[in-house]
């Protein structure tokens, strides 16, 4: 069964946009429901929402009725080399460096924010002590990361407190900024199974995967740029 559905997107300000949909089959299946249900609370994010949107556009499970181009107009005008695409991050100041690791997701964590999804809660609120998350796929490569993580689960009132540098890559792997933590210790640490489907997931396949997530709070925070 295909739907056939009218968008319309635009801008709102600077870096939103909105998106109506008229249905024209009143047979709209359960999971459609639920990613817009799910996107409205905050459970999955607005980019995680409109890939899935995209993903059923692509294979013909939503007919759009206007050109494509009229969709893309909205996006952004940077390249994939231009704009921000991975994070890279090293802990120092610890007895035994750690390797360098990429995470698919890192976000702050602020007290200002209010009901779920409210992006004030990725936002650095300069009244609070820093606090932030790592997010991944677990992998091998990350043993020494993981061992670290444990140590500070097993005795955290042992372990010294260590430096954190978040640095944001662009397409060529140059850094657009660095979120400089200091003085943090590991909080909490998971591992859980993201099973939501027919949303884009790390791994880029529409299935579900294994994530984990290391929350750290840290004493003080410096947002650097590279001097040009």
């Amino acid at each position: 069964m295909k739907l056939s559905i009218i968008f319309t997107i635009s801008l709102i300000g600077i870096f939103g946009f909105s998106i109506s949909a008229a249905a024209t089959d009143s047979s709209i299946p359960d999971w459609v429901k639920n990613s817009a249900k799910w996107w409205s609370e905050g459970t999955i994010s607005e980019a995680e929402y409109i890939q899935s949107l995209e993903y059923l556009i692509n294979k013909g499970i939503i007919d759009v009725p206007i050109p494509i181009a009229e969709v893309t107009a909205a996006q952004t005008m940077y390249s994939d080399e231009e704009r921000a695409q991975s994070f890279r991050v090293t802990i120092s100041n610890i007895v035994q460096p750690l390797p360098v690791h990429f995470f698919e997701k890192f976000e702050l964590d602020s007290s200002i924010a209010g009901d779920a999804g409210d992006p004030r809660g990725r936002m650095y609120d300069f009244r609070d002590s820093p606090k932030f998350f790592l997010e991944s796929l677990p992998s091998v490569d990350k043993s020494a990361f993981y061992d670290f993580i444990a140590k500070w689960m097993d005795a955290p009132d042992a372990q010294n407190e260590f430096d954190v540098d978040v640095d944001v890559l662009d397409g060529t792997g140059a850094t657009i900024q660095t979120w400089a933590f200091t003085t943090c210790e590991i909080t909490s640490y998971g591992t859980y199974l993201q099973d939501t489907n027919f949303i884009y997931q790390y791994s880029g396949t529409q299935d579900s995967e294994i994530r984990d997530r290391a929350s750290f709070s840290c004493a003080g925070v410096n947002l650097e740029t590279p001097e040009s």
